[in-house]
């Protein structure tokens, strides 16, 4: 068993040295040939194809998950166009010096469907700019997570800069299962709920919460370090104050 698990695991690590994608259903049905007379035969050329088959039905399973992340993206038709979305704010939103940066996740039920013209990802990374933080004349709308939104927004497919060495944001949207990012245009948000009750949902809230007492208790002005203390209860590392 313990064979057949590495040759799994094997299976998954070669799919990533690949140059591109192969098709994933070939290897499944192979990998199930091979694998199958194990369950009734015990000698070692049986044993031995299994070991084959785990490793072909490892490439396969990480293909399909690979295939299904990859063909949830943003169609070329759609870059650089406004359309009106309805989501959830799904992640800790991240203040910069002229707004808010956040995940969204756009319902797609009836909400969307007639508003969304071609093929939009699920999650998307939204800026929202809303002035200087230290200027008075603009009032920046909070935005809170688990709450649902009505955006006009203007999406891009991600990209970042090819620096070898360097980070690969890219690669980083990726993993989050960010397949878009863009921003919200000027058309006035609306908030259709205070609170989508949701798990995941829940737990961003409570981050946030015990983020906002933070910084409410220990104002950054008096406190430098406290961005440190964030980071350690909830994870935040965006919210350590870098010192020069």
């Amino acid at each position: 068993m313990r064979l057949n698990i590495l040759a799994f695991a094997t299976g998954i690590l070669v799919l990533q040295m690949q140059p591109e994608l192969p098709a994933w259903a070939p290897w499944a049905v192979g990998g199930l040939l091979l694998a199958a007379p194990a369950w009734r035969w015990r000698n070692w050329p049986v044993k031995a194809l299994a070991l084959f088959g785990c490793f072909a039905l490892g490439l396969a399973w990480a293909g399909w998950r690979a295939d299904s992340r990859l063909a949830d993206q943003l169609d070329v038709a759609g870059e650089g166009q406004d359309v009106e979305v309805v989501g959830v704010v799904a992640s800790l939103p991240q203040d910069f010096s002229h707004g808010t940066r956040f995940e969204f996740d756009l319902d797609f039920g009836q909400k969307n469907r007639p508003t969304v013209a071609f093929a939009v990802p699920q999650r998307v990374m939204l800026s929202w700019y809303q002035g200087r933080r230290d200027d008075e004349q603009f009032a920046r709308q909070p935005v809170r997570p688990g709450e649902e939104w009505r955006f006009t927004v203007r999406l891009k497919r991600p990209h970042g800069n090819a620096n070898p060495g360097g980070f690969d944001y890219e690669a980083w949207l990726l993993e989050r299962n960010i397949r878009a990012t863009g921003y919200v245009r000027p058309n006035p948000p609306q908030r259709l709920s205070e609170m989508v009750w949701r798990p995941d949902y829940a737990i961003e809230r409570l981050r946030f919460n015990i983020r906002a007492s933070f910084a409410r208790l220990l104002p950054e002005e008096s406190n430098p370090w406290a961005g440190v203390l964030v980071a350690l209860a909830v994870g935040d590392q965006k919210a350590i104050n870098v010192v020069t």
